[in-house]
């Protein structure tokens, strides 16, 4: 057996181990069901206002409970209200926190605390260095209380088994750099990690003694001299030219290693067994179940994530024009034509629910290819190798202007032919902007979100003439809509009004009632 694919399986083991013993556990945080039930609430509201993975959004919670709470206070004591808030939020179960969690988050607080020490904030590199800390503080925060060894272990894996089959047709990417680059896509694909994760990631593959050091280390000290040269140099990775190509590339087999960690999670000992003396059958049938199941979820979770974007276009869009539109066209306008409105508040989420809930998947076809791959990767199949070269990257010559040149025109006829469409029934100028505003985001989240399939798929699928056509007309408009996603959440009043003006008072709030009803408590107990 690889020794990769047997280090993979001993975590597996091991980890079952070691959460059995977790729930012996008896000195463990408790918080009220009452308080924790209204917690949930406002954490679900407020995560349909940010479109993320599903699976960042406990740790984009530690991000901003510390941005909160990055005052003065002793380290234990901010560790406790972090899990406390947690707790509250359901981001980690009730009366199963092991309190000794309190110490190991309070480690982790005054370490950072050197490195925040150092920077100075009213300059812009202090500025970018602490939006960076905090990224890397919450990751290493949600590591501590769900060490991601499997994870770990699985990339492990992953890239062992793709290095090897790698045929490095290309000379724009140094051999020097390839084995990171390939990590870092790894990472992103097999394991789903974002920038935070990324950063961090990195930081400790350049300072393997950070995960274990403590306050007065020399390491931490090292870190804090040179911060700003370790943030340039971690970023530059991830922002590395060939990144997005080197992570479709790694995209398009990820499946293959998350249903190989399916079978083996769900019985380690029996795919071992079955490795061992070569019962292909049984794995196969234990694969091809898991890819199912995969295929399902998919469906369940992209009805979900097209349902819950779908409501944030329709709560932003009924805001802006009840706020916005509204008003224009009764003070401004003196009309009250209510046409336009309606069209504007319904048709972006409708799109893009027919956009998200119209993808298929060629369940069949994939399953066979994942396989063969996996028999490959297994010692049992035919072998295979994994070409990857660069796209030709287009220089200032006249095929850039042409070519950019004709992208423009497309863009901005896209937008004539809709604004005059829009005109004909009589939309006034501030409607047309919106509606073509949130057309460009829908037609990008609804990209995004049916590009989610090739998570899934390893066999090639065939765009055709009519998908062809499609990106000549709407690719241009969906690079704007991307344009504005990316900078929406710096923008995005609602986050802000959540964030910096309801949750703080709301937080406050709610640990006051914990502790008028833990004192409630205490008096009914002295009777």
């Amino acid at each position: 057996m690889d020794k990769s694919l047997e280090h993979l399986l001993s975590t597996i083991v091991q980890m079952r181990r070691e959460d059995e013993q977790l729930k012996k556990e008896e000195d463990v945080i408790k918080v009220s069901d009452t308080v924790s039930a209204a917690a949930s609430v406002y954490e679900t509201v407020r995560n349909t206002l940010e479109y993320d993975e599903e699976h960042l959004l406990r740790r984009n919670a530690i991000r901003r409970i510390l941005k909160r709470r990055m005052i003065d206070a002793p380290s234990m004591e901010m560790a406790g209200k972090l899990l406390k808030e947690l707790i509250w939020a359901r981001y980690l179960p009730n009366e199963k926190v092991p309190t000794r969690m309190i110490e190991k988050v309070g480690g982790i607080l005054e370490k950072y605390r050197l490195l925040f020490g150092t920077l100075e904030p009213d300059s812009k590199n202090g500025e970018r260095a602490y939006d960076w800390l905090l990224d890397v503080l919450s990751v290493e925060i949600e590591y501590s209380l769900g060490p991601p060894c499997i994870d770990e272990a699985l990339a492990s894996f992953a890239y062992q088994e793709i290095l090897r089959r790698v045929d490095w047709q290309t000379k724009t990417l140094p051999v020097e750099e390839r084995d990171l680059q390939l990590y870092i896509a790894i990472h992103r694909s097999v394991l789903k990690s974002n920038q935070a994760t990324l950063r961090y990631r990195i930081l400790t593959l350049y300072y393997p003694a950070w995960r274990k050091a403590r306050p007065g280390d020399q390491v931490v000290k090292e870190i804090a001299m040179n911060i700003v040269k370790v943030i340039d140099s971690v970023d530059q990775q991830i922002h590395h030219p060939a990144q997005d190509e080197m992570y479709r590339f790694v995209r398009r087999h990820a499946i293959v290693f998350h249903l190989l960690s399916d079978v083996a999670t769900d019985n380690p000992e029996a795919f071992a067994s079955a490795l061992m003396s070569g019962d292909i059958t049984s794995i196969d049938s234990a694969v091809t179940k898991a890819a199912d199941e995969r295929y399902s979820t998919f469906r369940t979770t992209l009805t979900r994530v097209v349902l819950r974007t779908a409501f944030f276009l329709l709560l932003t869009k009924s805001i802006l024009a009840f706020l916005v539109e509204l008003p224009y066209e009764l003070l401004i306008l003196r009309t009250s034509d209510f046409l336009p409105l309606t069209v504007n508040i319904l048709f972006p989420p409708l799109l893009l629910t027919l956009i998200g809930l119209s993808v298929r998947i060629p369940k069949a076809k994939n399953t066979a290819r994942i396989l063969e791959e996996l028999h490959a990767i297994l010692g049992v199949g035919d072998e295979f190798s994994l070409i990857f070269k660069r796209k030709r990257p287009w220089g200032r010559g006249a095929l850039w202007w042409i070519f950019n040149g004709f992208y423009l025109f497309i863009l901005l006829a896209t937008i004539v032919v809709i604004a005059s469409l829009l005109t004909a029934i009589e939309f006034n100028t501030l409607s047309i902007f919106f509606f073509i505003f949130f057309l460009s985001l829908v037609a990008y989240f609804g990209l995004r979100i049916r590009n989610t399939l090739r998570e899934l798929v390893v066999i090639d699928m065939s765009r055709g003439f009519f998908g062809s056509f499609t990106d000549i007309l709407f690719l241009p408009i969906i690079r704007a809509g991307r344009w504005v996603a990316l900078r929406a959440p710096k923008v995005n009043i609602f986050l802000f009004f959540f964030d910096f003006i309801i949750e703080a008072p709301f937080k406050a709030a709610i640990d006051i009632v914990e502790s008028w009803l833990a004192f409630l408590r205490e008096k009914r107990d002295e009777i």
